[in-house]
Order: C-alpha cells, then structure tokens, then sequence
C-alpha cells in the first residue's frame, strides 16, 4: 500500500483508522512540547490544566493562572470555531483547511524565543488543537479524541471488557481502534520528549512537517474518494 492509498481503506476518509492515529500522535507529540518547554501546560489536556490552575492559585502564582486560565478559554473558542464553520462553510473539504491553524501556530511558535510568554504560546497552540479535535472526531463511526487520551483508554478498557467478559464480539474493533489511539498518542509523546533532547524550542516543527504530510495524504484520498462517487 503506498501513501495515496494509506487513508482510503475506509469509505470516508476523515474516520479512517490511519488518519486517526496519525493526528492523535501529533496530538501526544504537541502537547508533550507545550509541557516541557512551554511553562510546565498541556496544550489539549484541559483537566489537567484546572489542577495546575489550581495549584497556581494556592501558590499565588500569577502567571501561572493566566497561562492555564489562557489555554482552557482558548480551547473552549477553538471548539466554538469549527461549530460555526461548520454550520456557514459548506463543501466537501472542509477539513482540509481546519488543520490550517495548527499548522500555521507551529510554525510560529517554532521562531518564537523562550523569553515571550508562555500565556501567548500556549493558548494559541490549544486553539489551533482545539480545531483540528473536534473537526476530527470520529474513527470508523465511534467518536474519539486525537488531541487527549483519557476518553480513549476508557472507551479501550470497556470494549475489551465487554469482549472477553461479557463476550460482545462486536466489541472487537472498538477495542482495537482505541487502544490504537492510547498508543499512538502515547508514543507522541516519547518521540516529542527525545526529540526536545536535541532539538528543543524547534521540536514543535517536527510537528508541522507531520501535519503537512496528514492533510495532503487526506486532501489526496478526498480527492479519490470523490471521483469513485462521480464514476457509481
């Protein structure tokens, strides 16, 4: 199978397995960056950030409540962003152009020195998360969280307790897609967390060369998908 053909086994391209675990590596990846290098603050991991919210708090740390308090707002408007384009831009490839932000934030934020705030980093990356998460949110069907995992592993340990114990073996696939996804977001993050090793602030555009690659392989599929519907 060669890469034009990676995101075409399934029938809508957009829920395929491989572009899922694709971008939820990227997520894994992106949000491993923002916590190591940008001010100990996950990016997507919203519940994450209310503790450190809260902690900050306690501690009287200022900067550290706008950083997380930044990011939760920004997320919560990169949500509301798709829900509007999506009601007013019409048209088949819609999804192409909401991995635009993301892609053009990384590549920012990459030029970006440590001494600028990690409150104008942070919350523009989980902006650009935020898109790309709910424009992408469902793998063969069942809904998933290419930015987050906990949601994943949940869905992954009740599938496969519903297929050996109460064997469901409809159950199979859910299963096997979601533990998927918990892997590859994990490994995201181990990749992004060597590589910030050696490459540091620019890590983050390992990321935007990935993401290029997804959406021009689903840009592609689209495009094959389409012509098969004009030929039926």
């Amino acid at each position: 199978m060669n890469l034009k053909e990676i995101f075409n086994k399934y029938e809508r391209p957009a829920e395929s397995r491989q572009l899922a675990c694709a971008l939820t590596f990227c997520g894994g990846f992106v949000d491993a960056y923002t916590y190591i290098q940008r001010g100990h603050t996950l990016s997507a991991g919203q519940t994450g950030n209310i503790i450190f919210f809260s902690s900050a708090l306690a501690d009287h740390n200022i900067a550290g409540m706008i950083n997380r308090a930044s990011t939760f707002i920004a997320f919560s408007l990169g949500l509301l962003v798709v829900g509007l384009f999506h009601k007013y831009v019409k048209g088949y490839y819609w999804r192409v152009f909401c991995l635009f932000p993301i892609l053009a934030i990384c590549l920012i934020v990459g030029f970006l020195p440590r001494s600028v705030p990690n409150y104008y980093i942070v919350p523009a990356i989980a902006f650009g998360l935020a898109i790309q998460n709910a424009s992408f949110s469902k793998i063969e069907g069942m809904g998933y969280n290419n930015a987050f995992t906990t949601g994943n592993l949940k869905k992954s340990v009740v599938a496969w307790s519903a297929f050996f114990f109460g064997e469901d073996k409809s159950q199979h696939t859910a299963a096997v897609n979601y533990m998927l996804l918990v892997i590859s977001f994990g490994v995201g993050a181990i990749v992004s967390a060597i590589l910030q090793k050696f490459l540091v602030l620019k890590t983050i555009w390992i990321a935007v060369i990935l993401l290029a690659l997804i959406n021009m392989m689903y840009l592609n599929a689209l495009k094959n998908n389409k012509k098969v519907d004009m030929l039926k």
